[in-house]
């Protein structure tokens, strides 16, 4: 009898673990999307996914995406985009509504410079929307809030040599920037001939950021004028070649200065 007991723990034992572990085994998950996959063109519910692409349309690797709550600032998450420029990032859930941002940081002329990118679609979103926000680095243009001043090309500040008494017309100086070398971007630029829109105004603003060769005339006469790296402080000179600031500067990133005279 103790024999037949024995014979029949032994049966049950394999039946019982076959029948619990079998199914389990069979189970099939779906992992998270990790960062590196490519995200659904159509979105994800509870990601946000897009892809960056550089001023040509082609796919930028190691760009930075970020997502800003509307009303908790400072929590969200960010992101480097992949090598074929996608992105996805997991949201938070039920925090209401959520903003996303991008920027690259450039290595240019020995420099490091951080420039913002485009956002493709602005709005805010939530994460059950199935948000896709796609970006792209561009060299000029104004930023989508055009309530702001602010735009993608580079700054320059024009400052008049105030030993002179004349030249207070400045809307009728000419600058002649010739790109030296190719553009941030690694493109050809062209040379921009740029005034001030009004009188009073010390600045042209959205020029893409490259090395120039800056020269400037006084369009009433013809006369040229002698021009200077303001914000190295170099010497009057027929022409002056300069960079834009990078990040070096906290005030003056993304800018460049340029003095004049007609002495």
């Amino acid at each position: 009898m103790k024999t037949l007991r024995t014979l029949h723990s032994l049966l049950i034992i394999p039946f019982f673990l076959t029948s619990t572990l079998l199914p389990n085994a069979c189970k099939m998950t779906t992992p998270d999307p990790g960062p590196g996959d490519t995200p659904p063109a159509s979105g994800k519910a509870g990601y946000l996914v897009g892809t960056v692409t550089d001023p040509r349309g082609k796919p930028l690797s190691q760009a930075t995406i970020y997502t800003d709550n509307t009303v908790l600032k400072g929590r969200g998450s960010e992101i480097s985009t992949t090598t074929n420029g996608t992105y996805q990032i997991q949201l938070v859930k039920d925090m209401g509504q959520w903003m996303a941002k991008g920027y690259i940081l450039k290595l240019y002329n020995d420099r490091v410079y951080k420039i913002n990118l485009h956002p493709e679609n602005p709005d805010s979103f939530s994460e059950n929307e199935k948000p896709v926000r796609n970006f792209q680095w561009k060299l000029t243009g104004h930023v989508p809030d055009l309530s702001l001043d602010l735009y993608y090309g580079g700054t320059v500040e024009l400052f008049r040599d105030p030993n002179v008494m004349n030249l207070d017309d400045n809307e009728n100086i000419e600058f002649t920037f010739t790109p030296v070398g190719p553009l941030i971007d690694g493109s050809t630029g062209k040379t921009l001939t740029l005034r001030m829109k009004k009188r009073y105004d010390s600045f042209l603003r959205d020029v893409p950021i490259g090395r120039y060769s800056v020269t400037a005339v006084y369009k009433p006469t013809g006369q040229k004028l002698r021009v200077s790296d303001a914000f190295e402080g170099s010497d009057y000179a027929p022409s002056v070649t300069i960079d834009f600031i990078g990040r070096e500067s906290a005030t003056r990133a993304n800018m460049l200065g340029i003095g004049y005279t007609n002495r």
